[in-house]
This record gives C-alpha cells, sequence and structure tokens, in this order.
C-alpha cells in the first residue's frame, strides 16, 4: 500500500507563481505536450472566482512528470516564470529556493529534537521508603523526630508522591502523627505567631 501512495504522489505536480489569467486548459495544453495528463486544477477563490496563482496538475506517467518538471520549470506563461516541482501534499512545510531549482539537498529534512529538548529537564529523585529498606525500623508515636520528617511546616502530613512511603506505611505515619499530635508530643504547626 505503501509503494502505491508513493508512486501517486510522484505523479502529482505543484505549480506556483502562475498569472492570474492562465486557465486550466492552457495549462492542460502546456503539459500535454511533455505527456499525457489526468487532472489539471487551478486553485481558484471561493468567492470572486479568481485564481490564486498556483495550480496542481497530475501526470499519467511518473517519467512524464520528471520530464515536466526539467522542461517546463521556469518557463514564462503570460509572461511569468512559472515554478514546476513535485506535490508535497498538505503536511509539507515551504520549499526552499534551491529545491525548486531541482537541485539536490534543498528539501526538508526530518531533524529530531536537539539533546537539551529531549533530556528530562528536572529529574525527579525517587524517594524510598525507609521502613521497607530497614526493617528494624518501626513506625512509632512517641519517636517525633522521624514523625516530623513526614510532616510540613503548616503541621499537616505529607503526601505519598513527597514522602516516598508505600501506602500501607503511609497510613500507619499518618496515625502515628494524629496520636502525637493529639498527646501534645508533636505540635500541630511549627510556625511561630509573631505577637
Amino acid at each position: 500500500m505503501e509503494f502505491l501512495m508513493n508512486s501517486v504522489g510522484k505523479k502529482k505536480l505543484f505549480i506556483s507563481n502562475l498569472d492570474f489569467e492562465v486557465t486550466s486548459e492552457q495549462l492542460r495544453s502546456l503539459f500535454e505536450e511533455v505527456g499525457p495528463c489526468i487532472s489539471v486544477v487551478v486553485a481558484s477563490d471561493r468567492e470572486t472566482k479568481r485564481s490564486k496563482g498556483f495550480a496542481f496538475v497530475e501526470m499519467e506517467r511518473e517519467e512524464d512528470a520528471k520530464k515536466a518538471i526539467e522542461t517546463l520549470n521556469n518557463r514564462a506563461l503570460n509572461g511569468r516564470p512559472m515554478k514546476v516541482c513535485e506535490d508535497r501534499g498538505k503536511n509539507a512545510g515551504p520549499v526552499s529556493a534551491s529545491a525548486e531549482g531541482g537541485q539536490e539537498g534543498g528539501a526538508r529534512k526530518f531533524e529530531p529534537l536537539p539533546s537539551i529538548q529531549r533530556m528530562q529537564l528536572f529529574k525527579r529523585r525517587k524517594k524510598l521508603d525507609p521502613f521497607t529498606e530497614d526493617p528494624t525500623k518501626s513506625i512509632d508515636y512517641k519517636d517525633v523526630t522521624m514523625l516530623s520528617k513526614f510532616v510540613s511546616e503548616r503541621g499537616r502530613i505529607l503526601s505519598r508522591r513527597l514522602t516516598g512511603l508505600t501506602a500501607y506505611n503511609q497510613r500507619k505515619v499518618s496515625k502515628a502523627i494524629k496520636r502525637a499530635q493529639s498527646l501534645g508530643l508533636m505540635a500541630y504547626t511549627s510556625i511561630q505567631s509573631n505577637k
């Protein structure tokens, strides 16, 4: 299927820098000198019906399309040199002057993102649960220094994303902190009020 798409795409030509008075019949007769055409479409404005200055010509054979690019590119039609190149479809960007002239190396190439944009700028360090690393440690409401690591300045229990604890240990730490705060072992907030 991909081969069919490529062969069809190479037979379609894009003609730009056309005089606004050029008709599809004039273009057809010009391109029929090179080879038989399947279709000739001059792009026109919907409201004014005036030409937009470009057209699409589909040739019957790929060889004829290549020959048309070689012979008709930069040929004057109604006093304007028209540009003839292979149609690259809607997703292609603007073509450089060297590519329009038929020279190699002017077509757009795929450029991967620079390394600075590909790399992750801020790698989040994975916090490990201290209770699963060291089985001798236990969660105790009396160990205030250890519990204070899991509490914010305002006395709120930090989320699992910040603590790195497993869900089971997070629940146990939360219960121990609440118990220590209710017994008065831990303050509800570490922010000092200046009164």
